[in-house]
């Protein structure tokens, strides 16, 4: 049962044709960042916005809202990859 979950996971959702057509690809889970879907697309060529970043994204929002101040580009980016440093470990 194990295998069939983790080979669930390693499933492509979408055919190859559907991602070559695409101008970008968005994935909206965070764990992890890299997906099947973020894999193929980054082989294809494509743009894309990871979970990850998604999750960053929001937390900068919300920051900004609660605090006042605005969070940089490079702080979110830094921010983002913390959070899947210390998902990783």
């Amino acid at each position: 049962m194990a295998e069939e979950t983790v080979a669930e996971a390693d499933a492509l959702a979408f055919q190859p044709g559907q991602i070559e057509a695409a101008r970008a690809v968005f994935d909206v889970v965070a764990f992890p960042a890299e997906t099947p879907l973020i894999r193929a697309a980054r082989a294809a060529g494509k743009p894309v916005i990871t979970g990850a970043e998604v999750i960053a994204l929001q937390a900068a929002r919300q920051f900004e809202l609660y605090t006042g101040a605005t969070i940089t580009a490079d702080q979110v980016a830094r921010a983002s990859a913390f959070s899947r440093e210390s998902a990783g470990s």
